[in-house]
């Protein structure tokens, strides 16, 4: 079975309101809000394949319905999704929006944040998604134009700046599967591919093999053994945790099939 893996950025319109004077220290409260902010685009890419898909608000219906109805068929497809802040930002607007609409939706997701990869695991200058892209070298994000780009999509309606804005979004996921793939061998594993497919606990959970090695053994304070596995395929290198017995499983599975 493929993987499910599901990579997606979404891009917002701000809010519009009422208030007197700019500047530092200004609160504007709830109440001055007239307009609230909607989702103007989502792209997305499935592990595995080459084509990055979006869906756009409509340059004049600037309506975020159709294209979360859309979208949130593709999430409930997913085993895993993929974002850079998705947890605090992108999956929340999407579920908040989709409320407003009165569109089913999972309560649950399970999410691969690689902002909190990058924070957990890295000490880096930045854990922007573009910075990180940088710092190792990988594509980087395509300029999204300034604040000029939002007005002239939310006030003007202009094509060109709404091709524009789904050309920035899509570019972004270009950037985030790549980052996701440089941080993928330093973190754990989130989801068990070995398992949902009928294959035993101590296969790779990434790539479903039984080519792997032990890391590191350890034991909780209680004494219960466990330990940290490492993929010996060379285009995986997945980590992964196994309890004793699941260990002792795959030392059967070498005897009975001569496996060194």
């Amino acid at each position: 079975m493929a993987k499910r893996r599901l990579f997606y950025d979404i891009e917002t319109s701000y809010c519009e309101g009422h208030f007197w004077r700019p500047g530092y220290g200004v609160n504007i409260l709830p109440h001055q809000v007239f307009k609230h902010a909607k989702i103007i685009c989502i792209s997305w890419k499935w592990e595995g394949k080459d084509k990055i898909h979006n869906a756009h608000w409509g340059l004049n219906e600037q309506c975020d319905k159709k294209l979360l109805e859309r979208f949130i068929k593709e999430l409930d497809k997913a085993d895993e999704i993929v974002a850079h802040n998705g947890d605090r930002f992108d999956i929340k607007w999407i579920r908040t929006r989709a409320l407003y609409h009165d569109l089913p939706m999972r309560p649950k997701y399970n999410s691969i944040d690689t902002l909190k990869m990058a924070k957990r695991y890295l000490r880096l200058p930045s854990n922007k998604l573009a910075e990180v892209a940088k710092y190792y070298g990988l594509t980087n994000k395509i300029d999204a134009g300034g604040m000029q780009t939002w007005i002239d999509i939310v006030q003007f309606k202009k094509q060109g700046a709404l091709k524009h804005m789904i050309y920035y979004c899509d570019g972004d996921i270009t950037t985030l599967e790549e980052v996701y793939n440089k941080l993928k061998p330093y973190a754990l594993n989130q989801f068990n591919y070995a398992t949902i497919t009928g294959g035993e606990k101590f296969r790779c959970p990434e790539c479903t093999s039984h080519n792997v090695k032990i890391s590191k053994s350890f034991t909780t304070a209680a004494g219960t053994k466990g330990h940290y596995m490492k993929c010996k395929e060379s285009n995986c290198k997945m980590h992964y945790k196994i309890n004793n017995k699941t260990l002792m499983a795959l030392f059967e599975y070498r005897m009975i099939n001569g496996i060194k």
